[in-house]
This record gives C-alpha cells, sequence and structure tokens, in this order.
C-alpha cells in the first residue's frame, strides 16, 4: 500500500479500523490507491454515518419516547386510582 494512503489511515483511525475488519479493502487500495472515495463510503455504510441510517436511528428514538411517555401517563393514572378509592373525599383543614 502506498505510503500516502497509510499516512491518511493513520490521521483516520475509524477507516483504520474498518480495513482491520475488512481485508478486502487493504487489496483494493493496494491495487486503486485512488478509491479512497469508496472505502469512505463503504465505511459510512458500516458504522451507520449515513442521512438514512441517522433519520432511522432519529425515527426510532421518537417511537421510544413516545412510548415512554405513554407509560409514564398510565403509570401515573393507575397510581391515583389506586390512592384514592372513589366517594372519597378527605377533611379540608380548618383555617
Amino acid at each position: 500500500m502506498r505510503r500516502e494512503i497509510q499516512d491518511y489511515l493513520n490521521t483516520r483511525p475509524d477507516l483504520k479500523y474498518y480495513i482491520r475488519e475488512k481485508p478486502e479493502w487493504y487489496r483494493k487500495l493496494s491495487r486503486n490507491p485512488f478509491s479512497v472515495a469508496e472505502l469512505e463510503e463503504s465505511a459510512k455504510v458500516f458504522y451507520g454515518r449515513t442521512f438514512g441510517q441517522r433519520v432511522d436511528r432519529f425515527h426510532q428514538q421518537l417511537q421510544n419516547f413516545g412510548l415512554l411517555m405513554e407509560l409514564i401517563s398510565v403509570m401515573g393514572e393507575t397510581s391515583d386510582d389506586a390512592m384514592q378509592p372513589d366517594g372519597f373525599n378527605p377533611p379540608m383543614p380548618e383555617g
């Protein structure tokens, strides 16, 4: 592999790790050092950094937040019902 490619990979530890995970990229870069842009795109998909993957992750977080809020509201309704039975009127303090 060319020295310039090695120096570039030393500045980008995420790409260096990706090449260790996918050794076919080492062979590709050795044969065609101008395919660094392809390597970066492939690494984005691997790490989940593409726009579509980010939108999906954000959507999943919104769904989880909605479920959490629904759970909190249901838990609040059941705890209020359990604490005060029907027809219970606490005495008012005299002032």
